[in-house]
């Protein structure tokens, strides 16, 4: 076999980069040869659009205007040399949509008048749209198709009712736009004019709904603490990450179908800057070391003057519910109702009508208790919340071993961790037969669909490595705190930090090995890759976190330890709720094939990013620190009875 070419849109071949694993791709399958292809004209112009989308409004103008949105599979004729083809071409599946069936949205009182000029031909409305399309698909290309699935019809007078649970959860955010006035208006004219005397325990509480004074406690940027205040460079990196986390959510708008050049975002698969997009999900990582590291460090610290036992765990597990909770259960509640009002269009119920409000109407619960990263058959309400639910169980699992051990053992109980947390993300290769990591498949964007990701990546378990790497390095700091350690002016770790970002960088690019076409990589390579990149990346980020912590020398740290992350770093947690949101809308609101392109992605990445950070700051003042200010004030008068 030659050197790989790919054919390009001006028909000119372009070489593919010169890795030695990349030589053999695309030879017989992007632009395939002997009698498959006909000179002059690619694959692409060869095979049938994979999306397309009749005009909507238009359609809909008239009052039995009829607009359905439909899959359709090629199903032949078996000797036709195209359908082959394009069985061929999909059968790349790490790079390729499955090109063997279309999507499109369909005008049916327009694009299929002919079959429905008469009443009763409405009353065989499948197979007549069907043959419709087959005429089409056939004159054009010479295929036949199969109406597979009708995902739904839509008519001039279809809408969508306000319901009672709608009217509900308009109640309860406006409850909380009424406290928080009435507490901000008592701050500003009864609470100043009452400072220097006694407050009753009921003001007390009515001043934790003043926005003046949340806002205040958001851009507090020195805690009282010395130590506590070691941590600040921590905002920069929680910004960072978050902003990077967005950014490749981002691509799900540019996979995730009804696109007007999906080969493009196919090609993206060969580009160096892609395939670590594709792979960003170890960033997540990130997350998952800082909070094991927050956990032990803020733990170590507490104990100083309050021993932990058994019985505080269950309470230390309602404060990080009341924490996590109210901001998050608005938002879910907001998802099941008003939602689904914000817009229409032709994708909008399949985007998020059908899918992301229907489950979040069934699966609410499921959140609230943190365990939706186990549950298979919710797909789409708030599918990234996967993480916040892994970080609640590692959570758990990390506060009963350091309970555990406050006597004795600890270094044996967290060994026993690292070690479970290697083997098991292992075990889930063996027994399921699943990639080393998870594969960002063209078709995963479009169907959500990828097993590495429901039964090894969003799993608590499966992510315990990072925690336990974490829970080690704030120990080890709190440890070297104690006893007077400097590494302020060790050369040496300050030259390891500068490889920080490059090293991982290069680990988010190793796992583009499992995206090499040809025969998938061994068992055994698999099972070490998902133990071990996972060990390493947290290493990495621990050595990182470490370095911040104890004053390494560098500019990085500096940069990070900034002042101005500290608003946007508190923000973060709102913002990483938020943000998918958007993603949903702008996936529904299209009502033309989008282009596919970086430029697109940085734009809609920016956009995505102002618009979260405004609603996160709303839902801060309003719901998230009043609700942490009313806790913090129950707690601080039980200790003082």
């Amino acid at each position: 076999m030659g050197r790989a070419v790919v054919p390009t849109r001006a028909g000119s071949q372009g070489v593919l980069p010169p890795e030695v694993t990349q030589i053999i791709i695309f030879a017989d399958l992007i632009f395939l040869h002997d009698g498959l292809s006909h000179r002059g004209k690619s694959t692409y112009e060869r095979m049938p659009p994979l999306f397309d989308l009749d005009e909507y409004e238009f359609c809909l103008n008239g009052d039995r205007g009829i607009y359905c949105l439909v899959r359709m599979d090629l199903v032949g004729p078996d000797d036709s040399d195209l359908i082959q083809l394009i069985r061929d071409y999909s059968a790349v599946t790490t790079k390729h949509y499955n090109h063997s069936y279309l999507e499109r949205g369909i005008c049916v009182t327009r694009t299929c008048r002919k079959y429905f000029e008469y009443e009763q031909n409405v009353s065989d409305f499948d197979a007549n749209l069907e043959a419709c399309l087959n005429e089409t698909i056939y004159k054009d290309y010479e295929l036949k198709i199969n109406l597979t699935k009708i995902y739904y019809c839509k008519k001039h007078e279809d809408g969508i009712q306000i319901d009672s649970y709608d009217w509900i959860v308009f109640g309860i955010f406006g409850f909380f736009v009424a406290i928080n006035a009435i507490g901000t208006v008592y701050h500003q004219f009864v609470y100043r004019r009452e400072e220097e005397k006694n407050i009753d325990s009921g003001n007390k509480y009515l001043l934790c709904f003043s926005i003046k004074r949340n806002w205040g406690w958001l851009i507090q940027s020195e805690p009282k603490d010395p130590r506590i205040r070691r941590l600040k460079g921590f905002y920069g990196v929680r910004t960072i990450t978050n902003v990077l986390i967005i950014f490749a959510h981002i691509i799900t708008i540019l996979g995730n179908g009804f696109v007007a050049n999906p080969r493009d975002f196919e090609e993206a698969y060969d580009h160096l800057l892609y395939q670590m997009i594709f792979n960003g999900v170890m960033v997540v990582h990130v997350f998952f070391c800082i909070s094991g590291f927050l956990l032990v460090y803020n733990f170590l610290i507490r104990v100083e003057k309050l021993p932990a036992t058994w019985a505080s765990i269950p309470f230390v597990m309602f404060l990080r519910w009341w924490r996590l909770t109210p901001v998050y259960a608005l938002i879910i509640a907001f998802n099941s109702t008003w939602m689904r009002h914000l817009s229409s269009g032709p994708l909008w119920d399949h985007y998020v009508t059908n899918s992301f409000v229907r489950d979040c109407r069934r699966y609410w619960w499921q959140h609230l208790i943190y365990i939706n990263n186990y549950m298979t058959e919710n797909k789409f309400c708030a599918l990234h919340t996967w993480h916040v639910a892994s970080d609640t169980q590692l959570f758990f699992i990390g506060l009963v071993a350091y309970v555990l051990t406050m006597k004795r053992g600890r270094k044996i109980v967290m060994i026993l961790l690292l070690i479970t947390s290697l083997i098991l993300p292992s075990l889930h290769v063996w027994f399921q037969d699943l990639d080393g990591i998870m594969i960002l498949m063209p078709e995963f964007f479009r169907t959500l669909n990828n097993d590495s990701f429901y039964l090894m990546c969003k799993l608590g378990h499966n992510n315990l490595v990072s925690y336990t790497v974490g829970m080690a390095s704030g120990n080890l700091v709190y440890n070297w705190q104690k006893r007077g350690v400097d590494i302020s002016k060790n050369k040496v770790f300050a030259k390891f930090l500068w490889l920080v970002i490059p090293a991982i960088a290069l680990i988010m690019y190793s796992g583009q090995m499992f995206y090499i076409e040809g025969p998938r990589a061994s068992v055994f390579l698999r099972m070490a890759y998902a133990s071990l990149h996972r060990l390493i990346i947290a290493v990495i980020i621990a050595g990182g976190l470490i370095g911040m912590v104890m004053k390494s020398p560098i500019i990085l740290r500096n940069i990070l330890e900034w002042k101005g992350w500290v608003l946007p770093g508190r923000l973060t947690y709102c913002v990483y709720l938020i943000h998918f949101n958007f993603i949903h809308i702008i996936s529904g609101i299209k009502i033309t094939l989008n282009q596919a392109a970086m430029f697109n992605m940085f734009i809609t990445t920016a956009g995505v990013t102002c618009l979260s950070y405004i609603l996160a700051l709303l839902l801060f003042l309003l719901v998230e620190g009043p609700l942490n200010n009313l806790m913090k004030t129950w707690t601080d008068s039980v200790k003082k009875e």
